[in-house]
């Protein structure tokens, strides 16, 4: 059990740290690459969150809610990819 807390704070440093540039770019950046490097850091957050209630022995709380919640943010993430590359390729058959 030890182990795997000790884990669980090794990913969520790892995943906080990743989140860092997706964060830094989605204050630079505009219009649709803002709204992506957005989405992409809300689950970056939310799977680190998720990392650090399991890490606390809180896994009902983690698994119910925490992992949920990142899958969804991963899933509008995919949504919202897949708008605007279909705005990107519309724009470039219009042309």
């Amino acid at each position: 059990m030890v182990a795997e807390s000790a884990l669980d704070l090794i990913g969520a440093i790892a995943i906080f740290f990743a989140g860092v540039i997706p964060a830094y770019l989605s204050f630079k950046l505009r219009g649709d690459m803002a709204m992506l490097t957005i989405a992409l850091t809300v689950f970056i957050i939310m799977h680190g969150i998720y990392h650090l209630v399991r890490m606390q022995g809180m896994e009902s709380i983690a698994d119910g809610l925490f992992e949920p919640a990142s899958v969804l943010a991963l899933i509008a993430f995919g949504v919202t990819y897949v708008g605007v590359s279909h705005k990107k390729v519309k724009k470039v058959m219009q042309e």
